[in-house]
């Protein structure tokens, strides 16, 4: 069985690595995070390896994944490097990075490979990653063995250009940051109604998984609906009214996601009119 060593070791490397070990895939030897503690707690979780205070502290391994933040993931590429030997594999889990981030451990086999999955809670995260895709790309070596790695843990892989990581993470932010976003608005115009956060909560759920699955199933365009798809220009004028005397950063979001939906309305059945009637109404006049 390969090694596994992890340096920061947060809620999706501890998950990954918990699940790999329970799976026989990797066996996980060394962690390392910012603080021994961190590091401890990391292998309380995972169930499997040692904490250790330093890289160079950590033992030799088959793989390394650096699983830290995103700016931290090069310069310590840079301590790995030191560490490695020939026939190594070093990857991380960046969704906006490509692997030319990990340059400095090169001649080790180097890639990417990014969930496309929301590690909040890494204890439902174990219950929830299977069936989740892994965008994978680097050294042809170290891709076919994240793609055995994840495939063992019940997960899909898809390829992705180096060049493209960038827009591809966009895509995936405005899915799933984008979506906690409008959430907190929604919760916050509810608030303004005089609207409890967890009665608001709870009337938000079924609507808010329907409205996921309609968009999954049926696609953006046919799964539009409410006053924009409509056409119900009395309706979006006076709520953007209300809005803009309540709270003006509601009033400014409500403004730009109904253009977007006026655009998805045109695509389905909204006339042409209609459409441009609502987007007159929608547009700011301060960034005009």
């Amino acid at each position: 069985m390969r090694t596994l060593n992890i340096v920061g070791a947060g809620k999706l490397g501890k998950t990954l690595a918990r699940l790999w070990q329970q799976q026989g895939f990797f066996r996980v030897q060394s962690i390392c995070n910012r603080t021994l503690q961190s590091a401890e707690a990391a292998v309380a979780f995972i169930g499997a390896g040692e904490a250790r205070p330093t890289i160079e502290s950590m033992e030799e391994a088959d793989c390394w994944l650096i699983a830290s933040g995103d700016g931290q993931i090069a310069p310590l590429a840079g301590l790995v490097a030191a560490r490695l030997a020939a026939g190594n594999t070093v990857f991380h889990c960046s969704g906006a990075l490509s692997s030319a981030a990990l340059s400095p451990c090169e001649p080790a086999a180097i890639a990417s490979a990014h969930p496309v999955h929301s590690f909040a809670d890494s204890g439902r995260s174990l219950r929830t990653l299977a069936g989740s895709s892994v965008a994978l790309e680097g050294d042809g070596r170290a891709v076919e063995l994240l793609r055995a790695a994840f495939s063992a843990i019940g997960c899909e892989t898809l390829a992705i250009a180096p060049g493209n990581k960038t827009l591809y993470h966009a895509g995936s932010v405005f899915a799933c940051n984008y979506l906690t976003a409008l959430l907190d608005l929604s919760l916050r115009t509810f608030s303004a109604a005089g609207i409890e956060r967890q009665q608001a909560l709870k009337l938000l759920h079924p609507i808010v998984l329907q409205t996921a699955e309609n968009n999954l199933r049926l696609g953006p365009e046919n799964a539009l609906t409410g006053p924009i798809a409509r056409g119900d220009l009395e309706t979006v004028a006076t709520q953007l009214n209300t809005l803009q005397k309540t709270d003006t950063q509601l009033a400014h979001c409500y403004r730009q996601l109904g253009l977007v939906c006026v655009e998805l309305a045109r695509r389905d059945r909204l006339p042409a009119d209609a459409a441009e009637r609502l987007a007159e109404l929608l547009r700011d006049p301060v960034s005009e």
